[in-house]
């Protein structure tokens, strides 16, 4: 891949993560544009509030103390946090110079950036976090990343093309962001890469895998987090039409490449077969000699298409689809999703329970989900 396709599936996946609101953290070498690339938000109608980390104290993130009437204490937020209040629109707060913050001081700024709180302040949902970083070795007295730290964003390599550089310098135009709304088709994909990551992980029997050495636990690694991640940012990419390599640095980012490349390699050997096929003809399902992880992604993509498109007919389907799939390979597989389709608030209240479901009465029993309109 040549470098200006490889920086433009590099904006692509910056875009992913600001649509997801997914902290992302951009390294790269000082002065190849990683700040402007990020502010050129704002000649879209974003606001966009830039702060260098270390040029701040850790109440600037997490609220100065300020004595009341009767003696109580308000944490009150900053300007910068008040300014994205307060924007009638989606924003971004930008944390640049990252790695030249002292590790207390980065602490104090996870606050606002996994949990949108500043002080006694609750930003809005249409804050997106983002930080820039150099690595330790040109960065001005840098700090190796924390895992706790690490472990909250995805990590984007950036790098300026020679070509990219050399042609919008003359040109005045530099490749933008594509920045996103939130498509109609977005919780359906997000619902159905939770089901693929979930799969996969079962398949693997692990979660997390810290890296030994410090630079690794400064980069991504995979946790419960991490694959959370995975998926809120392929259902979006999937959403919004990404190319697969910007699909790869996304879920590279979040759990690093080696977990990336095997997760992918994965996804790719499943050729599932397509949900409203299944819940359209129940009884042509055939599962007999599919593996253990094919059988519960095939399930739980049915078990996003339900939720996706709920109505008592199509819940039924899915049940009957368990079944057969409990029949031919085993009721493991599809103990999770029928547990799922059983949960209050999932299951129609016009549904039927079909005779199907007696093929679970054990596990839906001992987890109270079976009632006795099903005995």
């Amino acid at each position: 891949m040549r470098g200006r396709e490889k920086y433009e599936a590099l904006l692509e996946a910056l875009g992913v993560c600001i649509a997801s609101r997914v902290p992302f953290l951009l390294w790269g070498a000082p002065g190849e544009g990683k700040t402007a690339v990020v502010e050129s938000a704002s000649e879209h109608g974003w606001h966009v509030e830039t702060l260098i980390v270390s040029h701040h104290e850790p109440s600037d993130f997490a609220g100065l103390p300020v004595v009341g009437p009767g003696g109580s204490v308000t944490l009150a937020p900053p300007a910068w946090a008040q300014r994205l209040a307060t924007h009638d629109g989606p924003s971004i707060a930008f944390f640049d110079e990252w790695t030249t913050a002292a590790p207390a001081l980065q602490a104090a700024a996870l606050r606002p950036l996994t949990h949108y709180e500043v002080g006694a302040l609750r930003l809005p949902p249409t804050v997106s976090f983002g930080a820039a970083a150099n690595p330790t070795d040109v960065a001005t007295a840098g700090w190796e990343l924390a895992a706790p730290t690490a472990n909250r964003f995805c990590h984007l390599e950036w790098s300026m093309p020679l070509e990219v550089y050399a042609e919008s310098l003359v040109a005045g135009a530099w490749p933008a962001i594509r920045l996103h709304e939130i498509p109609a088709s977005h919780a359906a994909e997000v619902s159905r890469a939770r089901g693929l990551v979930a799969g996969y992980v079962r398949a693997r029997r692990a979660l997390s895998a810290v890296p030994t050495d410090a630079a690794g636990r400064g980069r991504a690694f995979p946790t419960p987090r991490t694959w959370d991640y995975t998926a809120r940012l392929m259902g979006m990419a999937r959403a919004v039409g990404v190319g697969d390599e910007a699909l790869r640095l996304l879920v590279a980012g979040s759990v690093g490449a080696a977990s990336a490349h095997e997760f992918l390699v994965w996804i790719d050997a499943q050729q599932l077969a397509d949900p409203e096929d299944l819940l359209s003809d129940p009884s042509a399902a055939a599962f007999v000699g599919m593996r253990a992880d094919r059988v519960f992604v095939t399930l739980q993509s049915v078990l996003s298409a339900v939720v996706g498109d709920l109505t008592p007919a199509r819940w039924s389907a899915a049940v009957e689809v368990c079944a057969a799939a409990a029949s031919e390979v085993g009721v493991d597989a599809a103990v999770p999703v029928v547990r799922a389709l059983m949960r209050p608030g999932v299951r129609p209240a016009a549904a039927a329970l079909p005779r199907e479901i007696m093929t679970f009465r054990a596990p839906l029993a001992l987890a109270g989900l079976l009632d006795g309109s099903a005995a």
